[in-house]
């Protein structure tokens, strides 16, 4: 599969998994806790959006510059994007602070799922490198 293909897969996946949970928690607020439902609630989806696209374009230039994303690498990223991710909490303080803890809880929820599908993913892309590289090894033993 080639290198775009795989990438569009991957953002078709982000876009999948980041409406399912927006809708769920945006849903459960709205129905349950509507006196902790916030009429920006939509932006924390979009936002983690729009850094998960950010992170696979990031990612994936790396990887046909340097042939490999290192561990360093992917480290930096997430730096990012909690330093972003603080910086979008204190414009929402600073501007509308409005349901400030409720916004503030909904955004470190969707930072610990997209830290534990980011992680995982890159637990599978790792597992994948090392598996061809064995590979690759083991065919260049047998030579």
């Amino acid at each position: 599969m080639s290198s775009g293909r795989l990438k569009m897969k991957l953002m078709g996946l982000i876009t999948f998994i980041n409406a399912i949970i927006g809708i769920t928690l945006g849903g459960l607020l709205y129905t349950i806790w509507p006196s902790e439902y916030f009429d920006w609630y939509p932006s924390i989806p979009v936002f983690y959006w729009l850094m998960a696209m950010l992170m696979t374009f990031f990612l994936d230039h790396v990887k046909r510059k340097r042939g490999d994303v290192t561990i360093v690498t992917y480290m930096i990223v997430r730096l990012c994007k909690i330093v972003l991710a603080l910086i979008f909490l204190w414009l929402y303080a600073a501007m509308i602070g409005k349901n400030l803890k409720a916004f503030g809880f909904t955004m470190m929820l969707f930072y610990f799922i997209y830290l534990m599908l980011e992680t995982y993913t890159m637990y599978l892309y790792e597992k994948k490198r090392m598996k061809t590289e064995k590979k690759e090894k083991d065919e260049q033993n047998t030579k």
